[in-house]
């Protein structure tokens, strides 16, 4: 199905209006049918969730910086889609920020990187290492040690549970 079939389909019950907003946001992000299905879906959801029409949802500020960001297509098009699902998926949003948060309370340095999986899936993280000596390796491997003894770590686990 084109990203026009589907457009169309999907926004039978939709307002001339917000059909016009959406094809608006269809114009300046090219989105393919996946991530436009993606979109709308998300876009359903919050408004069966909140009782909100799409017009409601698409005014969001997060939504029209994102859609008059500069960059490329692409570009906007991941920053809106990130933005739409934060409104989607607010409890996890919230989860993810606070794990950035208690990673940067680690004050690990940037030697280190501590990632969730994707969605926070799974319980697990990455950490990702990177020295250019091995006296900075070793710095690093302290400071992460350090942080494992007093506890500090344990709070990345608890968000992710």
């Amino acid at each position: 199905m084109t990203r026009d079939e589907l457009l169309a389909a999907r926004t039978t019950a939709w307002t001339d209006e917000e059909r016009a907003v959406m094809a608006d946001v269809v114009a300046a992000l090219r989105p393919s049918p996946r991530h436009l299905a993606d979109g709308l879906d998300w876009l359903d959801d919050i408004g069966a969730r909140d009782g909100v029409r799409p017009a409601s949802v698409l005014a969001q500020p997060t939504l029209r910086a994102a859609l008059a960001a500069r960059g490329s297509a692409p570009d906007r098009l991941k920053r809106w889609k990130e933005a739409l699902r934060r409104l989607r998926y607010p409890r996890l949003a919230t989860r993810e920020r606070d794990f950035a948060a208690a990673v940067r309370a680690l004050d690990l340095g940037r030697g280190v990187a501590i990632v969730p999986a994707a969605g926070l899936e799974g319980g697990t993280v990455s950490v990702t290492i990177r020295a250019a000596s091995a006296a900075e390796l070793a710095t690093v491997l302290d400071r992460l040690e350090s942080r494992r003894r007093t506890g500090d770590l344990t709070r990345l686990f608890e968000l992710l549970a």
